[in-house]
């Protein structure tokens, strides 16, 4: 008898990257036969959905069991908020260790993508790479291009080197999904100083030439080997163009292929957890 999930979160938002895959996590989960529901992090009168989902809230008559469910975390919660027996800890962005201390040692780690790895949390082999790629509206029209975008997100950048005129993308600017696409089909680059936001992967799957801007404490072959959507079609410095634009039908054929497995990749780990607990 499979374990029903339960998947603390945050309100659904389809430009935060993190939040979007757990509420997808919950609705792919749900659409291969198990059972999961959503929990607020914060209670209050509404809650928001992607009505696109099958992501039921939670029950009291669930959580009256919980003992007999598995709780899904992101990493940034500390402790163990729901008191809950079962726990996972997806890692959906860079840890930190004052979080992660606070984690159990019987907890299971699952790992978004290689580049979040850190030895003190371990658990390498286990890995849940889901995404939502919206390949209908991210879309190269061919149109003219003219200047360039940047976005700064989650990145302290020392300095900067995007061109004075370029146009900046704030961080809630990504929930505009068309909006973002309309953007990355009229100028020539993007420059992101965040290493690994999504939106760099919508630019190139747009037309728009999409730079990584460098961070110094890593290489360009730490950062190619992070996550597989990266390895192609994106450019890790001005100078890595040249790979980037020649390498970008692959990235379309490794999107394909992250959708083929996708499926899969959820029941593996679904049957993973309940075997563990």
């Amino acid at each position: 008898m499979n374990k029903p999930f339960i998947i603390y979160t945050y309100d659904y938002s389809p430009g935060i990257g993190g939040v979007k895959v757990m509420h997808k996590l919950c609705d792919m989960l749900n659409n291969e036969g198990f059972e999961a529901y959503l929990m607020p992090i914060f209670l209050r009168d509404e809650f928001h959905i992607c009505a696109d989902y099958n992501t039921p809230l939670i029950t009291q008559e669930i959580l009256n069991d919980i003992d007999n469910c598995i709780v899904i975390y992101p990493e940034g919660i500390q402790y163990n908020p729901l008191n809950a027996k079962n726990i996972v800890r997806w890692i959906l962005g860079p840890s930190k260790q004052e979080d992660a201390e606070t984690y159990s040692k019987s907890d299971l780690i699952y790992w978004y993508m290689d580049y979040y790895y850190t030895d003190y949390l371990g658990q390498k082999e286990n890995q849940l790479f889901i995404s939502e790629f919206h390949s209908d509206i991210f879309v190269d029209h061919k149109w003219s291009r003219k200047g360039s975008c940047y976005t700064i997100r989650k990145a302290t950048p020392t300095h900067l080197v995007h061109p004075s005129d370029s146009i900046f993308i704030p961080f809630e600017a990504a929930g505009d999904l068309a909006g973002i696409a309309n953007l990355f089909n009229k100028t020539q680059k993007f420059y992101s100083y965040d290493t690994y936001t999504f939106l760099s992967v919508q630019a190139a799957m747009c037309g728009c030439i999409s730079i990584v801007v460098p961070d110094p404490k890593v290489s360009k072959e730490q950062w190619l080997s992070g996550s597989r959507l990266f390895k192609y079609g994106v450019a890790y410095g001005e100078e890595d163009i040249p790979r980037a634009l020649e390498t970008l039908p692959l990235m379309f054929k490794e999107i394909n292929q992250i959708n083929l497995e996708m499926n899969k990749e959820i029941i593996k780990f679904a049957q993973h957890c309940n075997n563990i607990f």
